[in-house]
């Protein structure tokens, strides 16, 4: 099927093309092992719409990674080989000053049907906040998914490469949450489920307008 680029489409994917190319430079990585280690060889064969996203927001957190102050940042494999085993592993390893981090993203993904029919609203108006507890509940779905997968992710990763600290970072591309909430919005949600789990040492937020917010700041 051949389909004509839309207006606009073109700017768009020289866009991407460049900040792709800024995030192999900051992982000193060559075009064939950073289009492997990312899935773009074969994840994008998926017919899920929202699959060229969930590919695209780990090489693009790495530029956020690196300009808000992190170095030496690296992906790591998806797993840990052990003598006896394998161990799921977190996605990046990366540090700043003297502190390493292992790096965990998760993205929670847009709405299903994002655009309300006339006359309804997206949220529930009826109730406080809604867009700060939809944003918490999605969080703690994505965290407590596949029995606390993220968590042992977290933990391999710093144990195995020696890390101080960890780091979860929610991606969310829920347009309600993205569209209401304000950084301080995000540093409250952050902070009550870094209570929720202590496990994690540092959580940050990045919405589907590219704000990025570190609970606490690294």
């Amino acid at each position: 099927m051949i389909r004509v680029l839309a207006e606009g489409d073109d700017a768009r994917l020289r866009s991407i093309e460049s900040r792709l190319n800024e995030s192999r430079t900051i992982l000193g990585l060559e075009e064939e092992n950073f289009s492997r280690v990312f899935g773009f060889t074969d994840d994008l064969l998926s017919d899920d719409p929202e699959k060229v996203h969930d590919i695209l927001a780990e090489p693009l957190f790495v530029i956020d990674l690196f300009r808000h102050g992190f170095s030496s940042i690296s992906k790591l494999p998806p797993s840990i080989r052990t003598a006896t085993k394998k161990l799921p592993n977190a996605d990046f390893l990366a540090s700043f000053g003297s502190s390493k981090f292992a790096i965990e993203l998760k993205t929670i993904r847009t709405e299903n049907k994002p655009k309300p029919e006339l006359g309804r609203f997206l949220g529930d108006g009826t109730k406080p906040d809604w867009w700060g507890q939809m944003f918490r509940n999605n969080a703690i779905t994505k965290i407590e998914g596949k029995d606390r997968r993220v968590l042992a992710q977290l933990a391999n990763a710093r144990d195995h490469y020696q890390c101080a600290k960890t780091m979860l970072v929610l991606y969310t591309r829920r347009l309600g949450p993205s569209t209401m909430m304000t950084k301080q919005d995000y540093v409250a949600q952050l902070e009550e489920l870094l209570g929720r789990y202590p496990e994690v040492s540092h959580m940050a937020s990045k919405d589907f307008f590219g704000e990025v917010t570190f609970v606490p700041p690294p």
